[in-house]
């Protein structure tokens, strides 16, 4: 085995770590877990770190489960890779289908996997596409909102409404950005509820300027992730969902994030009781422990395409077994396991510290999400609404894994509060206590920049 200092060398020296500047800091190695403990990580100095961000908002069953970990091993020893673009098909990829149409809501039950959230979100956006043309119309714009993230893709990344991700040159053509739900930093300008959701109404009228018959699709995420746990008003999903069906465009849920529990329902538009005509899956499906991923149908959209080349396509590894395997041990806990119930519990009383003793705080402007799926939003002063410096929020990262916990600031200064979706109260309360005191000392970063 590699000692510490040549896996350090040989990181700087070959690999490619895109949120962190290339070749200059040195990695944090992890290599395990701490016995008897899912949520606990340690590094190659047996260092031990809280794991508060469930890594990118995907390990939502926590490390180390040892029941995928049996099936995934299970699966290699016995069939490793069938290819399902043809008429080829393997048990573990057809039932996981089948266990995946139990928990979609009702009429989703259809789906093409692939290997993650941006060719889930992809293949979403060319169906779409697909699916107006072959009736016959040019319906080819992708409305997604500002402050969005979809994937790095070039599709994907050209619905992604956060402009430092558009990396080459900014969004392909045929994409458009309408405000979203970002109450705290509304784009119109108007404060909610006296807003009477101009952001809806402009959504609306951006659909009738582009002219219905040439708009596709809108996709968004039931709860903004990378953009920093932001949940919408209660009445945003039920009047979009009634806006897209008045004008004839599809409606793509974004679950990539907000699926499997992380909401305390099992996927977050049941928050809101409506259905979109598709769904996109990817991170928690898995546990991130396979990269695995999936995009619902709507039964109209199957059956239309039923007895047709599916002109979307796929790709070589989906519906790969090993991910298929993976997936039905992780939706076999979720549901025996009542995770959705623990993430409403937990997150109620995380919620309830973060507005009691987070919010009063200095550089505390807001408090966003949903179940789990949480987020302090860090400003410079709470009149202003002042943005920090990414220095000074790259400091308190730091400082926090000197103390043994890891997060990350969503968009620059939304510190996600995210963590494995078994966590139990006293697990949490010990990250809060310790995240409390660095965001108390906040200024004290501030100022080092």
């Amino acid at each position: 085995m590699a000692t510490k200092e040549e896996l350090e060398k040989w990181d700087r020296a070959h690999l490619v770590h895109s949120l962190q500047p290339t070749g200059v800091e040195p990695s944090i190695t992890f290599v395990g877990t701490k016995e008897g403990s899912n949520v606990t990580l340690v590094d190659i100095n047996g260092k031990e770190y809280f794991d508060l961000g469930s890594q990118v908002v995907d390990v939502n069953l926590g490390h180390g489960q040892k029941e995928i970990i049996d099936a995934v091993a299970q699966q290699v020893g016995k069939i490793q890779h069938i290819v399902t673009l043809f008429a080829f098909s393997n048990p573990a990829t057809v039932e996981c289908a089948y266990r995946l149409a139990q928990l979609v809501p009702q009429g989703l039950g259809h789906f093409l996997f692939a290997s993650g959230g941006s060719e889930a979100t992809e293949t979403a956006m060319k169906t779409a596409r697909a699916y107006w043309q072959l009736k016959g119309t040019n319906k080819r714009i992708i409305i997604s909102l500002w402050n969005s993230y979809h994937g790095m893709t070039l599709g994907s990344m050209s619905a992604t409404g956060i402009n430092m991700m558009w990396a080459g040159g900014g969004p392909a053509v045929d994409f458009e950005h309408v405000p979203g739900y970002y109450c705290y930093r509304c784009l119109l300008g108007e404060e909610y509820p006296s807003c009477n959701m101009s952001c809806v109404k402009n959504l609306e009228n951006t659909i009738v300027g582009l002219g219905p018959d040439n708009v596709a699709a809108l996709i968004a995420e039931p709860v903004q992730g990378v953009g920093g746990s932001i949940a919408p008003p209660p009445e945003w999903w039920p009047m979009v969902r009634d806006i897209c069906t008045k004008h004839d465009v599809l409606l793509i849920a974004d679950e990539v994030m907000s699926g499997f529990c992380r909401t305390g329902k099992m996927f977050a538009v049941e928050n809101w009781n409506i259905k979109p005509d598709m769904m996109t899956m990817a991170k928690g499906i898995t546990s991130g422990y396979i990269p695995f991923a999936a995009l619902a149908l709507n039964d109209e959209i199957w059956n239309f395409f039923k007895d047709k080349y599916f002109p979307a396509g796929g790709f070589t590894y989906s519906g790969h077994p090993v991910g298929a395997a993976a997936a039905i041990a992780a939706m076999n806990m979720y549901v025996r396991d009542k995770v959705c119930d623990n993430v409403a519990k937990v997150g109620k009383h995380v919620r309830e510290r973060l507005e009691k003793e987070f919010l009063p705080l200095p550089h505390i402007g807001a408090i966003h999400g949903l179940g789990l799926f949480l987020s302090a939003e860090l400003v410079t002063d709470k009149k202003t609404k002042g943005i920090p410096p990414l220095a000074a929020t790259e400091e308190l990262i730091r400082r926090g894994r000197e103390r043994g916990l890891l997060f990350r600031c969503a968009v620059g200064n939304n510190i996600q509060i995210t963590p494995p979706l078994i966590s139990t109260v006293e697990e949490v309360d010990g990250a809060l206590d310790i995240l409390l005191s660095l965001v108390k000392d906040f200024g004290s970063c501030l100022k080092a920049v």
